[in-house]
């Protein structure tokens, strides 16, 4: 079927508009700092924004960061200075990055798959709950989305120039978008690894060593920088991950990895109907088993989707298989276990896989076009009124009414302590957002506590839950056995001067000299 370009554009912005209006929809649905990583990307973009290096300056010593990458960091830093203070901005940010990924993937398909079946594509990806959810967060998730689909695109626009000239500043182009794209995550040496394995392959070796240099010198800040936080070639946090346990453990972890996204964690990323709900409803039907054919039957198709797109290979399909083994290598169980937003950046390919498969059995059978379409078309349709369920059902009833709320206690500190105040915190990092204090975590282990009070000069301390969902007003054990005891054998020292019964979160004035 031919392209019709007018009809493209005109759908593709409708598309755009859509996922707009969604996810402006969802725009609050977290909490700024519920995710820990978003509130870790604040504070290290004021410390480059007040020009106190690459620090996490919410703790009284501002130690070096040690584990993320400042690629994102360096985005937020000129909003930071701008907006001081205003979250919903940085978020904004990470929104429009997600908006303009949007017309990147089009194109970037564009020539491997036909019209109306690109439109459905980039339906499927648009309308994602996954995506649209982790885009109105100040996560990375968008940022690296955006720079890795430029950089394919890019590299594919390259790839066919015939203009030597022109041929040589997007080889440039590419290599640049390429290496900032794994300044935004670590996990971006993926397609630094896949531009130069591709040349490699595809014997342009002249290409494959300009580039290999470009990456190396781009790189050697970053080298510098991990160094000094104890690291090497990549970051201390990350290199405690992949190098210091045995080959055997590591083996363990990536095993259990790749059962939790096979699992129906791959599937429900693009058809998201699998849960413990759906599951328990099966089971009381007495066809269990049903929710794990279809979630084979998913992944099977996904798999000929892969076969067919090898038919003309394409460094999509080798970044894409770096990049899962990326994700399993680096992402272990130990640390943050399989989670679906770090499949993001690969969702659009695995709609395209799936999508490409379906195609084929369609036509397979029907042995027309017009037939094709219109079964992919309802096909699709329902995954589409699916994924539009699940946006409006996060909307009516976002995360953030079901996890810990950061504010509480925190924005009392703000309003009602000095400014050189230290308060101790269960998460420093996401309480200094709104404590705007610098902040130190609690004690760990057998530690003394009023003595590691003591040295770190702490003047309040927020007694407050876990930061988790669903939401739960438990103190936990070490509280319960090591903080609150010494607070009440020393009550002269530890004065409460605020308490939320609701959210049982309690804020104590250390008193040295009471």
């Amino acid at each position: 079927m031919k392209q019709n370009s007018r009809y493209s554009r005109i759908v593709l912005l409708a598309l755009i508009s859509i996922s707009a209006v969604i996810g402006l929809l969802r725009f609050d649905s977290f909490q700024v700092g519920a995710f820990y990583d978003d509130a870790h990307y604040i504070v290290l973009a004021e410390s480059l924004a007040s020009g106190q290096g690459y620090r996490l300056i919410n703790y009284p010593n501002a130690p070096t960061e040690w584990a993320f990458p400042p690629g994102w960091p360096v985005l937020l830093s000129p909003l930071v200075t701008l907006f001081p203070g205003n979250y919903e901005i940085l978020k904004l940010l990470s929104f429009t990055l997600w908006l303009a990924s949007i017309p990147l993937l089009y194109r970037l398909f564009a020539k491997r798959i036909e019209t109306p079946y690109l439109e459905i594509l980039i339906a499927l990806i648009a309308l994602n709950p996954s995506m649209l959810g982790i885009s109105g967060m100040v996560m990375s998730e968008a940022a690296y989305l955006f720079f890795s689909v430029l950089t394919l695109l890019l590299f594919e626009v390259w790839d066919s120039h015939q203009d030597k000239a022109k041929g040589w500043l997007f080889l440039v182009a590419f290599a640049a978008t390429a290496l900032y794209t794994q300044l935004i995550r670590t996990v971006g040496l993926s397609i630094l690894l896949a531009l130069i394995a591709y040349l490699l392959l595809s014997r342009r070796f002249r290409q494959a060593g300009i580039v290999t240099v470009i990456f190396f010198l781009g790189m050697l800040p970053q080298f510098w920088l991990n160094s000094q936080s104890g690291g090497s070639l990549i970051s201390s946090g990350y290199q405690s991950q992949v190098f210091n346990n045995s080959i055997s453990t590591k083996l363990e972890q990536v095993w259990a990895n790749v059962q939790a996204y096979y699992n129906e964690m791959i599937a429900n990323s693009l058809i998201p109907i699998f849960g413990p709900n759906i599951t328990s409803a099966l089971d009381r039907l007495g066809i269990g088993i049903a929710s794990q054919l279809l979630n084979v039957f998913i992944l099977l198709l996904i798999a000929v989707g892969v076969v067919l797109s090898l038919k003309r290979f394409r460094i999509g399909e080798l970044y894409v298989f770096l990049f899962f083994f990326g994700v399993l290598a680096f992402w272990n169980p130990d640390v943050g276990n399989a989670q679906i937003r770090f499949l993001i950046p690969i969702i659009p390919f695995l709609y395209f896989y799936f999508l490409q498969a379906l195609i084929w059995s369609v036509r397979t059978v029907t042995k027309t076009d017009k037939r094709t379409v219109l079964v992919a078309a309802g096909s699709t349709s329902l995954i589409i009124l699916i994924l539009l369920a699940r946006n409006v059902q996060d909307w009516r009833n976002p995360i953030r009414n079901r996890i810990t709320d950061i504010s509480i206690g925190t924005v009392w500190i703000s309003e009602n302590t000095p400014l050189e105040s230290v308060v101790m915190a269960r998460d420093p990092v996401p309480a200094y957002l709104y404590a705007r204090r610098r902040t130190v975590a609690y004690p760990t282990g057998e530690q003394d506590v009023e003595d590691y009070i003591r040295v770190n000069g702490v003047d309040y301390i927020i007694v407050s839950p876990k930061l988790q969902t669903p939401r739960s007003n438990e103190l936990g054990n070490y509280v319960e056995t090591h903080l609150l005891p010494v607070f009440t054998l020393n009550q002269d020292r530890f004065r409460p001067v605020y308490t939320n019964a609701t959210h049982n979160v309690t804020v104590y004035e250390y008193r040295s000299n009471p």
